[in-house]
């Protein structure tokens, strides 16, 4: 209960200081987010590469990447940015609990049910399990990379298949920002978020069942 009591505050303090700096209203200012973005050129891709690196290494909330990108650079581009960015973050969160800090996670893990599950599932499917666990939001996406950093996992196994299970929902989430941003809301857009809606669901549907199938979860 204190813990819970603790985070509402932090939560509550935060929206506080959100408000009365105007953090907010930069935040939700779109078209300054995008000109900062493309005005900055080169250091642009460098600086939201950064961000994603940082989002994955820190465990932290990173839904909202894509469409950042998709915002700023379109698409295509924000696509781009977000899963080289996305791949970037978690291999070096792989690498880190793979030497630097493998002591403190395996300390801080090992009891975790959701570290135990993993280290099992690659015992007994390899790559598959990763697949599945990549696609299939079962357990939460930060702390993957520093789960599989503690099982024999190889490191640039780990890279391609995460760079390419997150490219299909990276680009989706660029596109359709970047379209409600170009041409705003109608029933084509419509169309395009239930098509997309239909592919992401089938993406994350399918490895689910193959993985209920095959007893992996």
């Amino acid at each position: 209960m204190k813990k819970v009591i603790a985070f509402i505050l932090i939560i509550g303090i935060g929206l506080i200081i959100f408000y009365q700096t105007g953090l907010v209203d930069q935040l939700q200012n779109v078209p300054a987010m995008q000109s900062w973005f493309q005005d900055q050129g080169f250091i642009g891709y460098f600086v939201f590469i950064i961000l994603c690196i940082v989002t994955a290494v820190f465990m932290l909330p990173g839904g909202l990447l894509a469409i950042i990108a998709g915002i700023a650079y379109g698409g295509f581009l924000g696509g781009l940015l977000t899963v080289i960015g996305s791949t970037v973050g978690a291999s070096i969160s792989f690498l880190l609990g793979r030497t630097l800090l493998r002591d403190e996670v395996y300390q801080r893990y090992s009891d975790n049910s959701t570290f135990k599950k993993i280290m099992h599932g690659v015992d007994e499917n390899g790559v598959a399990f990763l697949i599945l666990t990549r696609m299939v939001p079962i357990f939460p996406y930060a702390i993957q990379s520093y789960a599989y950093a503690l099982t024999p996992m190889k490191f640039w196994r780990f890279t391609l298949v995460s760079a390419v299970t997150m490219l299909p929902a990276c680009f989706i989430y660029a596109y359709l920002a970047s379209d409600i941003l170009t041409q705003g809301v109608s029933w084509s857009l419509t169309l395009k978020f239930t098509i997309c809606g239909i592919i992401l669901f089938l993406l994350a549907y399918i490895p689910k069942k193959i993985g209920q199938h095959k007893k992996m979860i």
